[in-house]
């Protein structure tokens, strides 16, 4: 019989199939998307089970939590092979009843096995006195513990000859479900399939819905790769959370650049006209603009941050102009009396556009 404890930091150590949890997680999100932007919650990869959503309510305190055991597999799941995934979703349901982080008055508790192959499961059915199955696949994507055939619960608890369950690991299959994922075997399919949910959840506020998968990907490694301290997992951990906040701002980033690469396609011409921008460098205003965009994201540009923070002082000019390019010129010029700068004329120029929209947007 198993025990409660788990190993914390085996999956951070193996290394094994993070890619198919990774996308399993990204998937789930846009899933989700939806309902999820209007709550307070967190995400955790690699922390008591392979993928945790964790959800807060108004006072901070942790309302729900719904975990993702995630497999991906090129056969059938049958009910043998099933009885491990089973025990391991009990044993982390456990531990994270037991963990410190304060609960709701409502606390709930839902775990899933989710993979990307059909799950069969059989059982003997008392009443028709016949074996019979129960698919979990593409036309029939979740199944809860609680909604399964009476024969089949009963199967399930009883385990088999190498895996049987205590009491306690039993309180925990009403919270157990069963999922299908519709997600490629390979990590090049799954990643086009990412690529095209984002294009799906987010149309076109977003440029680059591969990029935007990318970011969101780079994110979720860095708190997956992050070993649990003292080998203990805690909900509480935040370098192994990835906040609904810091998700927000990724996704506001992403948005916004969409946003600002429109405003210079409408306003580009205006620009270079205001700013003596000649038609060679006007060719290459744009570029310059979309550049600034990414170089204003990095702390370590310094020049980037002198141009962003000057205008951040000026926002209250805003309010003196009646059309953007006029307001953008007089920044441009009240720069150069104020600071130099290692850019070149077109860079800057571009910069304090590109600027300008950035700040213009935080109102």
């Amino acid at each position: 019989m198993a025990k409660g404890k788990i190993d914390s930091n085996s999956g951070v150590q193996a290394n094994v199939g993070f890619d198919f949890q990774r996308n399993t997680c990204i998937y789930v999100f846009l899933e989700k998307y939806n309902s999820l932007r209007n709550q307070d919650y967190f995400i955790m990869l690699e922390h008591y089970d392979d993928i945790v959503f964790g959800f807060l309510n108004s006072n901070g305190e942790l309302s729900e939590i719904t975990t993702y055991q995630a497999k991906k597999s090129s056969t059938v799941w049958t009910t043998n092979s099933v009885y491990e995934i089973i025990q391991k979703i009990a044993n982390s349901g456990i531990e994270i009843k037991k963990d410190v982080l304060t609960k709701a008055a409502n606390y709930s508790q839902s775990q899933h096995f989710i993979t990307n192959n059909t799950i069969s499961l059989d059982y003997d059915c008392s009443v028709e006195n016949k074996k019979k199955k129960i698919y979990i696949n593409e036309t029939n994507e979740t199944v809860a513990y609680l909604n399964l055939e009476s024969d089949c619960q009963a199967s399930l608890k009883k385990g088999n000859s190498d895996i049987t369950f205590s009491n306690e690991q039993i309180d925990h299959f009403d919270n157990l479900n069963f999922t299908f994922i519709d997600l490629g075997r390979n990590t090049k399919s799954q990643l086009e399939l990412l690529t095209g949910k984002f294009k799906t959840v987010f149309g076109n506020s977003i440029l680059d819905h591969t990029a935007a998968r990318d970011t969101l990907i780079f994110h979720l490694k860095e708190i997956e790769s992050t070993y649990n301290q003292g080998d203990i997992p805690k909900l509480s951990d935040r370098n192994k959370r990835i906040e609904s906040s810091q998700i927000e701002t990724i996704l506001n980033i992403l948005t916004t650049k969409n946003l600002a690469l429109e405003f210079c396609r409408k306003k580009a011409e205006k620009i270079c006209e205001e700013l003596s921008i000649n038609v060679f460098d006007a060719m290459s205003f744009e570029l310059d603009f979309e550049n600034s965009l990414d170089e204003f994201k990095d702390l370590r540009q310094g020049e980037h941050q002198k141009i962003i923070r000057f205008i951040e002082k000026k926002k209250s000019l805003f309010s003196n102009f009646t059309n953007d390019v006029a307001c953008i010129k007089e920044l441009h010029k009240l720069f150069l009396i104020e600071h130099n700068t290692t850019l070149n004329q077109l860079q800057l120029k571009a910069s304090m556009s590109a600027g300008y929209f950035l700040i213009l947007m935080q109102k």
